[in-house]
């Protein structure tokens, strides 16, 4: 029996994946943005250089953090109200309620995230 999700539970859930998408745009492009600085920034000491790369390799962690979420909360967006929401795709069973409010992206039930069987929470 699929999880019961009432109008008001569906605009909540495509409201919070509209502002988290926002969000996670803003992120990447405040991301994208520091990059070219880093990669310009020429006349360090060669003592700053560790520090310029160490950065360089936080922010492309951040920015592909933010890219990742950002393509999995925009592919929830029309899936959302649809028979096929709100289902485990490894085991097909019905991920409950509260958590697809709190995670409305995620594609495992709460069973098979703590499992492990699947790539995604």
């Amino acid at each position: 029996m699929p999880t019961t999700l009432s109008a008001d539970d569906l605009k909540a859930i495509t409201d919070r994946l509209t502002v988290e998408a926002d969000v996670l745009r803003e992120e990447l492009a405040d991301a994208e943005s520091k990059m070219p600085a880093l990669y310009t920034d020429c006349d360090l000491d060669p003592a700053d250089v560790g520090a310029r790369v160490s950065a360089l390799a936080a922010l492309r962690a951040d920015a592909d953090r933010a890219r990742i979420l950002l393509d999995r909360v925009v592919a929830t967006l029309p899936r959302v109200g649809t028979p096929g929401f709100g289902r485990c795709t490894v085991c097909g069973d019905v991920i409950g309620r509260d958590r697809l409010l709190a995670v409305p992206h995620t594609e495992l039930c709460i069973v098979c995230a703590r499992a492990g069987t699947g790539a995604r929470a």
